[in-house]
């Protein structure tokens, strides 16, 4: 019977050690800044080397509402671009730009310079100086004045970051990086 119950206790402890240790290699993870796989800047990996190949079904799959279909001449190698909005409540909708490319690769080498343009505090965003300007209005955030409605300036970019998840680059709406990747995170984890 004490044979037994020794037995029971090192089983036991055999398999609380195992699962520490399972907890503790997952929470650890690993960092690949070679470039190949997901880069984690924030709430949702910046770049994510999936082979996976997205198109807008996947995001009116999740309720996504396309609003309108861009024409992509000008923007290099771009098949299709749509501006839309997705939110987890009626009341919570966030717009969104979603642009796609045939390739993660095509995504990384032609359309990371024209993101940039369009996001973060310094994002062009006036006509006549940036380079691809369909769309350009969507692209820009009002900011009425106090006890005013939308009067003021629509200076202000309205999505501060963007992610490169397989072929599409998720331009993410927010007042800051932050804000903004996780707002693509938790669209993103519905798409996925």
């Amino acid at each position: 019977m004490n044979q037994a119950n020794s037995s029971r206790a090192r089983l036991l402890i055999l398999l609380l050690a195992v699962a520490a240790l399972s907890i503790a290699a997952v929470a650890c993870g690993s960092d690949s800044s070679d470039g190949v796989g997901s880069e984690l800047d924030g709430p949702i990996a910046k770049i994510d080397a999936t082979d996976r190949i997205y198109t807008i079904e996947d995001l009116t799959a999740t309720g996504f509402k396309d609003n309108k279909s861009y024409d992509v001449e000008g923007l290099p190698s771009a098949i299709a671009v749509h501006y839309g909005l997705w939110g987890p409540t009626s009341a919570g909708k966030f717009e969104f730009e979603a642009r796609f490319y045939a390739s993660h690769a095509d995504a990384l080498a032609f359309g990371v310079d024209y993101a940039e343009e369009s996001t973060g505090p310094d994002a062009v965003l006036l006509t006549g100086e940036q380079r691809w300007e369909e769309g350009i209005r969507e692209r820009r955030a009002c900011q009425g004045v106090a006890g005013g409605h939308q009067v003021g300036t629509c200076a202000t970019a309205k999505y501060f970051d963007f992610i490169i998840v397989g072929n599409m680059i998720l331009m993410c709406p927010g007042k800051d990086s932050i804000g903004s990747l996780e707002t693509c995170a938790e669209f993103m984890g519905v798409v996925q």
